[in-house]
C-alpha cells in the first residue's frame, strides 16, 4: 500500500477516528486504527467493539492495500510532522514508513486481517435531522443518563421521533430530562413512521464531540440492535441498549399546587452561592427552598456554616418548603436554554417541574431530599 495526502486532513481524520480506539485491551489490534486505502481515498477506522468510527478523506493511491497501526504512536507522529502532505508506504513486513517535511518515520503494524469488521446492518428506518439539532438534544439531557449498570436500559439517552418531532429523554432515578425539538420536515422515513432507539450515552459523548453546531444534514439509520449516523465524511456505529425504557410520561406529574416563575440566572447564580459551604459528599446538607410572599428564600446549613439568599419571583398558589440536592438541581438549571424558567411544586416530598414559561419544549424533573421535619 502507498498513498500521499494532506497532512492536516489525514491529522482530522486520526482525532476523529481515535474516538473509537480502546485505550486498554488484551487485544493490541482494538488499540489500532485501520488505514485503507482504495479508489483515490483513505479510509481510517477505530472500532472497539461497542462503537466504530469510519473517516474518509480524499489522496493520492499508488497502490491499494490496508494496515493496522497503533493508534496513539502513529497519531502523534503525523500531528508532529511539519509537511503540508504526508505519505505513507507500506512494505511486505507490515513496516509502515512514513514521511512528510524532513521526517521519516519506520514503525512496526499489524495485518489488516486481525483487525474486527464493523457490525453492517439492515437498515429498518432511518432519521433525518441536522447536526446542530442532535447536538442540541444530547447536551440539554444527558447529565440525567443513570450510571448503575444494573439498570442498562437507563445509561442511554431514549431518542423518539414523528412527524416533525423529534426528542430525547435521560433519566436516572433522581431527576428525569427531556427536551423536544419541532423540525421542518418530517424525521422518520420508512413504513414505521415513527422512531424509538435507545442509544449509550458513551456512544453519544463521542458523537457530539464530532459533530458540529451548524444545520448540515445528519442521517441516523437504525436497526433493532445498531444505530449508524452518517455526516460529512464520518461513518459513526453503535450498538443500542436494548429492552423497555421506562415509562418517563408517568413520571411527569400533571396537578401542581405552586408554580414560581423566575430569572434562570439568578436562581443558578444564588443556589451556586448557597453551594458554596456544602464542602463534603459524605455529609451532604441540601439546598433548602422556601417560597413565600413572591419571594425565593435559598438556605443551607453545613459545619462549615450557614447562608441565605433571596430572589424576587413570581409565585401563584401557596408556599412551600423542599429541599434538594445542589448539583442535582444546578445540572438542571444549567441545562435551561431559555432566560426565564417555571418551578411547579405539588409538595415537599414530591418531584419539581422545571419548564419553560411560555412552552414544553424541555422538562426537568428534580426529586426533593427529605427534610428532618418531613
Amino acid at each position: 500500500m502507498k498513498f500521499i495526502c494532506d497532512r492536516n486532513l489525514l491529522t482530522d481524520a486520526v482525532n476523529i477516528s481515535q474516538k473509537a480506539v480502546a485505550t486498554r485491551s488484551a487485544l493490541p489490534v482494538l488499540e489500532g486504527l485501520l488505514i485503507k486505502a482504495k479508489d483515490n481515498k483513505v479510509i481510517v477506522t477505530g472500532n472497539n467493539l461497542e462503537i466504530g468510527i469510519e473517516t474518509i478523506l480524499e489522496a493520492e493511491v499508488e497502490s491499494e492495500g490496508s494496515i493496522v497501526v497503533n493508534s496513539h504512536l502513529f497519531g502523534e507522529i503525523i500531528r508532529k510532522m511539519n509537511g503540508e502532505s504526508v505519505i505513507i508506504d507500506v512494505n511486505n513486513n507490515n513496516v509502515t514508513n512514513i514521511k512528510s517535511g524532513n521526517s521519516k518515520f519506520n514503525i512496526t503494524s499489524i495485518d489488516a486481517t486481525e483487525f474486527p469488521e464493523i457490525q453492517k446492518f439492515d437498515v429498518e428506518y432511518e432519521i433525518t435531522i441536522t447536526q446542530g439539532q442532535l447536538k442540541e438534544l444530547v447536551r440539554r439531557t444527558i447529565f440525567a443518563v443513570g450510571t448503575n449498570e444494573s439498570k442498562m436500559i437507563l445509561t442511554g439517552c431514549l431518542l423518539e421521533a414523528a412527524g416533525k418531532i423529534i426528542n430525547m429523554v435521560a433519566v436516572d432515578g433522581f431527576r428525569l430530562a427531556y427536551k423536544e425539538i419541532l423540525c421542518e420536515n418530517d424525521t422518520v422515513s420508512g413504513d414505521v413512521g415513527r422512531a424509538s432507539i435507545v442509544i449509550p450515552s458513551k456512544s453519544l459523548n463521542d458523537l457530539i464531540k464530532i459533530i458540529e453546531d451548524n444545520d448540515e444534514i445528519i442521517k441516523i439509520y437504525c436497526s433493532e440492535k445498531n444505530v449508524r449516523f452518517e455526516f460529512d465524511n464520518v461513518i459513526f456505529t453503535s450498538r443500542l441498549l436494548e429492552g423497555d425504557y421506562i415509562d418517563y410520561k408517568k413520571i411527569i406529574p400533571s396537578d401542581y399546587k405552586t408554580t414560581v416563575n423566575t430569572e434562570t440566572k439568578a436562581l443558578i447564580d444564588s443556589v451556586e452561592r448557597a453551594s458554596l459551604i456544602i464542602t463534603s459528599e459524605v455529609t451532604k446538607s441540601p439546598i433548602i427552598i422556601n417560597v413565600v410572599d413572591s419571594e425565593l428564600k435559598i438556605d443551607c446549613e453545613t459545619q462549615v456554616g450557614k447562608v441565605e439568599d433571596f430572589i424576587p419571583v413570581e409565585m401563584s398558589g401557596s408556599g412551600l418548603e423542599i429541599g434538594f440536592n445542589n448539583r442535582y438541581l444546578l445540572d438542571a438549571l444549567k441545562a435551561v436554554s431559555t432566560e426565564q424558567i417555571k418551578l411547579s411544586f405539588i409538595g415537599a416530598t414530591s418531584p419539581c417541574l422545571i419548564s419553560p414559561v411560555t412552552s414544553e419544549d424541555f422538562k426537568y424533573i428534580v426529586l426533593p431530599v427529605r427534610l428532618k421535619n418531613d
